[in-house]
């Protein structure tokens, strides 16, 4: 592969008024352009991207303040910028702001399959969890014209969705989600059978298959044939469906008639030429591209926002440059310090039956309660003890009741009239009061005026009044009813609506503080509904020390708005709290791994947007870094990063290696970890024997604590996390902090390192005599580039990826568990081939598999162990890694790849 000459054909552009223009004939390409992003070295935080750009700007073309400019008052701070490089191959990019990118072909009767199905699909996307992705179809809601569409569902599984007549659609899903890898690539692939009414699904690396089950395949359903439409087949959106478009990249598509039968349409997105719209596939099919999709094997290298623009020039203005830095979305994150509001503040007003609500989140000053609604005036407070009470995971500190307490809130009329009603509000009521008295209540213009809420010794009470104060409707259920009404956060419930003429009633109460179980009761009584005017109370005895808020009237019946936001989402996992908090904030969040496999985190509580983000990283330990492709970030997940293939491979010798020296230091050294649970409790981890144990030399090295805390769902959390941490800080290998390569010396690997994505592993062989055995494995963490006229240098930061190795049950070499501190019995010369290995405690060793030991920087593989007993004898092949030596009696002996048990 040669470098390329144009060179790279680098384009730079910018975003003024929306619309993207290409300022490269302005970009002063002679300048290196230089581009960072990531974590900057092992264990930090990772920086803003940023790429810095010199720009000519003839006549002050790019001079935010010179009104003689055509961008005048379309560019300056937080501009969009981007810069991409043609290289790697080609595919039909779908670009993330362009919702209707696709591909299509027209309806054929070739196409009109109703026999056995056969779909695939050949895609790099973005992760969306928890939402639907279309991915190809032929379907067309306009007309009545459904055949069948490819899916992925909110778990990120594949479903295909099928109609026997245009109209009714049946789903069918796989039991298992994708196995998305790190480069999010993947072939899928549906067949239904109609013989059998089967649907089965599978995956490959490629179209080129070999072709994995993926799952279970489907119960045997009708076998009705599918819709004959005259929807165009496309890939990529599909038209007018509503959900999610893909965005990423498309490499191929197939439709067979038949399972593995005849090919109707086959088309290859990689072998199209460049900026092509329009081409026939191997099956005769015609495509036309539309939307914004493009056949192209640009790469975008950076997104950001350009912020300054120093000026520079001479005095004749003969050259007037524009010297200035993009930075990456987390620039602008990092500089916002206004924190979130609680989850229940945030979610309730997004209902759009709300008619009014008084979160009550007030500060301790507040003489009344505000309301976030439009036309709704605030509540009226009297003895209320404001801003107390913050043991409820979402919501701020809330307001107590002190003797003689009240409040009355009004409720302004809905704009749709009278109709079904719902008032919702959590509480937290410490004990049952010793007679039987009014909690709150709600006044409405129906005939029911009352509805009350009663407490008592062994009572919860619905009792509805009228205006004559005769009672309607009496119900009652015992607080002791799981979850317990008392000693307990509560979300109290009533919501009543018209069933002829009568209306139904119906009272609940869950439990707040997990969003857990609860416990209804109905009743009815004849009457009209009314809408609510006011809900109020005068707190009788019993009820000093209870604590209260986020009253809201809808008109609704059981909306579940409350449902998740009450307890801050406690239980829910960092993947899933990224792309919830992404959604809510427009900032686009995808993920690499699973998100179900991510660590569970504690209540939300109010905090910066970024502080958020971070908490969710650093509960579950993977990487948060900016997308490169958008103004969005990239989530990889702590178990992504487990036991990977290395996506490059690198001799020492390598043409274009220029820098990968090892380091050996105490920097990242952590042989003592606590771990507190934020509001909980904590553990700690110590390792206490060993080279780098905390005993004082020669023994160890001495202790090296760290504590950090974390927002973690369970106490149970933190012993675990903090032997991870220190299992991460006791690594005993040198250190290869940059690996810089010149791909301009060495073109070929342009397409594999265009691939590589923070969190990839990377592996160095053919180590020189003078530095440690490899192979070494790294794990990058971020990378900086220099890019100019016919020069491309890439420095990818790194850490050790040796503790990313954990066991995996059944595996042949990651299974195989090892005993810790073992020595060898007696001296062995270089050429031996058996030791005598003692254990000093615990279980002796057992052979299974060959596996790999070092001793004294020798590896050796085991290839038998007899004896039950210490010592034991070992059969080994020597020099595994190019060395062979003697070694003394009591050298320490330990396994190359322990199975260690992941987090």
């Amino acid at each position: 592969m040669a470098f390329p000459e144009d060179p790279l054909g680098t384009r730079v552009e910018f975003q003024p008024g929306g619309t993207w223009t290409d300022v490269t004939e302005h970009a002063q390409l002679r300048d290196i352009i230089t581009h960072t992003r990531g974590r900057t070295g092992e264990g930090q935080t990772v920086d803003p991207a940023s790429c810095t750009l010199t720009l000519r700007s003839p006549d002050g073309l790019y001079n935010p303040r010179n009104p003689r400019s055509p961008y005048y008052g379309l560019i300056g701070q937080n501009t969009p910028m981007r810069v991409s490089l043609l290289a790697g191959g080609r595919r039909m990019l779908l670009p993330p702001d362009q919702p209707t990118a696709r591909a299509e072909t027209p309806s054929a009767t070739a196409l009109n399959i109703t026999g056995s199905l056969d779909v695939r699909i050949d895609v790099a996307l973005r992760r969306k969890p928890g939402q639907i992705v279309e991915l190809c179809g032929k379907y067309l809601i306009t007309g009545n014209q459904r055949s069948w569409a490819l899916l992925i569902g909110t778990n990120e599984e594949l479903f295909l969705r099928r109609s026997t007549d245009g109209i009714t659609t049946t789903d069918v899903a796989c039991d298992v989600p994708i196995p998305f890898p790190s480069t999010g690539r993947i072939a899928l692939r549906a067949t239904w059978n109609a013989t059998t009414g089967v649907t089965t699904f599978y995956t490959a690396a490629t179209m080129a298959g070999p072709w994995t089950q993926l799952g279970a395949a489907s119960a045997p359903g009708p076998t009705t044939g599918t819709f004959a439409s005259t929807a165009p087949v496309q890939v990529g959106d599909i038209s007018i469906l509503g959900f999610l478009p893909s965005d990423g990249s498309v490499y191929a598509f197939q439709l067979r008639s038949g399972i593995g039968g005849t090919t109707v349409a086959d088309v290859d997105f990689t072998a199209q030429a460049e900026g092509a719209t329009l081409f026939t596939d191997a099956a005769g099919r015609v495509w036309t591209l539309t939307g914004g999709s493009e056949i192209t094997n640009r790469r975008t290298l950076f997104s950001g926002e350009y912020s300054d623009w120093p000026l520079k020039g001479d005095r004749a203005g003969r050259l007037v440059l524009v010297e200035g830095e993009g930075a990456g979305i987390l620039r602008r994150l990092n500089q916002g310090k206004k924190p979130l509001q609680s989850t229940l503040r945030r979610r309730i007003p997004s209902d759009s039956t709300l008619v009014a609500y008084w979160p009550m989140e007030d500060d301790a000053g507040a003489t009344q309660a505000y309301s976030p609604i439009p036309g709704v005036s605030p509540m009226r407070l009297s003895n209320f003890e404001m801003a107390s009470d913050d043991s409820l995971g979402g919501s701020a500190a809330l307001p107590v009741v002190q003797p003689n307490a009240s409040f009355s809130a009004s409720v302004p009329p809905p704009a749709s009239g009278t109709g079904p009603w719902h008032v919702e509000l959590v509480n937290y009521v410490p004990a049952a009061p010793a007679a039987e008295t009014v909690l709150y209540e709600i006044i409405t213009t129906g005939t029911g005026a009352r509805y009350q809420i009663i407490v008592g010794p062994g009572v919860v009470k619905t009792k509805v009044l009228d205006a004559a104060g005769t009672t309607l409707l009496e119900q009652s259920s015992a607080p002791g009813t799981n979850p317990s009404f008392f000693g307990n956060w509560n979300r109290v419930r009533l919501f009543a609506r018209q069933s002829g003429g009568s209306i139904l009633v119906d009272l609940g109460w869950l439990n707040a503080a997990t969003s857990g179980s609860g416990y209804f009761h109905s009743g009815s009584f004849t009457g009209t509904i009314g809408r609510v005017v006011s809900v109020r109370s005068t707190f009788g005895a019993g009820l000093d020390g209870t604590a209260m808020g986020h009253l809201a009237v809808l008109q609704a019946t059981n909306t579940a708005i409350f449902n998740g936001a009450d307890s801050g989402f406690l239980g829910e996992t960092a993947g899933a709290r990224l792309v919830r908090l992404g959604t809510e904030e427009g900032l686009p969040i995808s993920i690499v791994g699973s998100a179900a496999d991510s660590a569970r985190m504690g209540p939300q509580r109010p905090a910066t947007l970024m502080e958020l983000l971070e908490d969710c990283e650093a509960a579950d330990g993977g990487l948060l870094v900016e997308d490169r492709e958008r103004l969005g970030l990239v989530y990889r997940t702590r178990s992504s990063l487990y036991n990977q293939t290395p996506k490059l491979v690198l001799s020492y010798g390598q043409r274009g290696l220029t820098e990968a020296e090892p380091v050996d230091d105490d920097s990242g050294l952590r042989n003592d970890v606590t771990v507190q649970r934020e509001g909980g409790s904590s553990g700690r981890a110590e390792l206490t024997e060993g080279r780098l144990s905390v005993e004082d030399p020669p023994v160890g090295v001495g202790r090296y604590d760290d504590s950090t805390t974390l927002n973690l769902y369970s106490d149970a959390q933190a012993e675990p996390m903090a032997y991870w941490l220190m299992h991460l800080g006791t690594v005993d290998e040198a250190r290869y902090p940059v690996i810089t390569l010149l791909l301009h010396r060495a073109p070929e690997l342009i397409p594999t390192v265009l691939d590589l994505v923070e969190g990839d592993l990377i592996r160095l062989t053919d180590m020189p005599a003078w530095m440690p055995p490899g192979p070494v494995d790294l794990i990058v963490q971020g990378q900086a580039e220099q890019i100019g006229v016919r020069t491309w240098s890439v420095s990818l930061v790194c850490a050790p990826g040796s503790p990313w190795r954990v066991a995996v049950a059944d595996d042949t070499e990651l299974a195989v568990a090892g005993t810790e501190w073992s020595t060898l019995a007696a001296g062995v010369t270089a050429s031996a081939t058996t030791l005598s290995v003692a254990t000093a405690s615990g279980p002796v060793w057992v052979f299974e598999t060959a596996f790999d030991i070092r001793v004294g920087g020798e590896v050796m593989t085991v290839t038998g162990i007899s004896g039950a007993s210490s010592p034991q004898t070992f059969t080994v092949t020597r020099s595994v890694n190019g060395i062979s030596k003697a070694h003394a009696s009591g050298a320490a002996l330990e396994q190359v790849v322990p199975a260690r048990v992941a987090l």
